[in-house]
């Protein structure tokens, strides 16, 4: 089964680290704590629409990206089933 939660998770781990930025750093920018950005990286948790909005700014890119990232994975899982 495809967790989508982690795809996005990974994709803000590798921008917030691209970038330089601590996970206290980001949680900072975009109003949440330290603990919730971890659960969002580690994809234990939902994130919302506006949620991902305010984390693509943070990290400075387009929240198509990370929407981009996740059709992309869940594209290679199904052609590997075909």
């Amino acid at each position: 089964m495809i967790n989508v939660n982690r795809i996005v998770g990974r994709e803000i781990r590798k921008r917030r680290k691209h970038l330089g930025l601590s996970g206290i750093e980001l949680a900072n920018l975009v109003g949440v704590s330290q603990q919730q950005i971890s659960r969002y990286e580690r994809g234990e948790c939902n994130i919302n629409i506006e949620n991902l909005h305010t984390l693509a700014n943070a990290l400075d890119t387009e929240m198509i990206c990370f929407l981009l990232m996740m059709f992309l994975s869940i594209k290679k899982v199904i052609n590997l089933k075909n």
